[in-house]
């Protein structure tokens, strides 16, 4: 039979180090919003330039796409939603919780001429792909396909 011994105590100067630099990393890499609990979270976004128009891929994984929303308004483009927390059953306190969760908002500057009737979105794997050809501009909410 194993003992399993967990102290619970002050933490120490180095896992208090530890939890500062990853606040600093946040910050650098996502801005100042990233580690604000009362916003939410941020998802990692890649951008590009393909000759079809421009793609974005978002990494939300563990939201449900019918909770996602995206909205198209001039030269902007608003993804949201929600990463709902799951029930800890039979769980009697947390040890160690990295994974974000609650709402999420990413804002992407677009060039103004995108042909919004025909924008793509779709949704596999815990990965939002959404695809902009290129031309005129006008507002819409983007339906998300996929499984």
């Amino acid at each position: 039979m194993s003992i399993v011994r967990i102290r619970i105590g002050p933490p120490s100067e180095a896992a208090e180090l530890h939890r500062r630099m990853e606040r600093m990393m946040d910050r650098l890499l996502y801005g100042p919003e990233a580690v604000d609990p009362q916003r939410g979270w941020v998802p990692r976004v890649d951008i590009f330039e393909c000759e079809r128009g421009f793609q974005v891929t978002m990494e939300i994984p563990g939201v449900s796409r019918d909770g996602i929303e995206i909205l198209l308004e001039g030269c902007y483009m608003r993804v949201s939603g929600v990463r709902e927390e799951p029930e800890a059953s039979g769980a009697v306190r947390w040890h160690h919780m990295e994974i974000a969760y609650g709402p999420f908002e990413r804002i992407v500057a677009l060039p103004c001429e995108v042909d919004a009737e025909k924008i793509r979105a779709s949704y596999r794997d815990g990965f939002l792909t959404i695809e902009i050809p290129e031309g005129r501009t006008a507002a819409r909410q983007v339906p998300i396909s996929g499984s």
